[in-house]
């Protein structure tokens, strides 16, 4: 009976994918996401990247709410540096 069952693709997973190859990261719990630049700006005192805080419009298509943008070697020392909470275990 086992052999008889057909596992299709994770749809959310999926899409999780194809949005980190367009250089979007998507909210968990909303219909908010941070559109990432084709690359970063570097000058000779930073790396610059201006993000895209987005969400969907009224009529279904893409809205820029705001942008910021930050210093990428900061981004990454700061993510590299944040603690973990443990919600695995219950």
């Amino acid at each position: 009976m086992d052999d008889k069952i057909v596992n299709f693709p994770n749809k959310y997973e999926r899409k999780k994918r194809v949005d980190l190859r367009n250089g979007e990261l998507r909210c968990e719990v909303s219909e908010r996401w941070v559109k990432f630049p084709k690359a970063s700006d570097k000058y000779p005192n930073c790396e610059y990247l201006h993000l895209d805080i987005m969400t969907l419009g009224a009529n279904e298509k893409d809205r820029k709410l705001c942008e910021i943008i930050l210093d990428k070697e900061q981004l990454l020392k700061l993510l590299s540096e944040l603690p973990v909470t443990d919600h695995t275990k219950t």
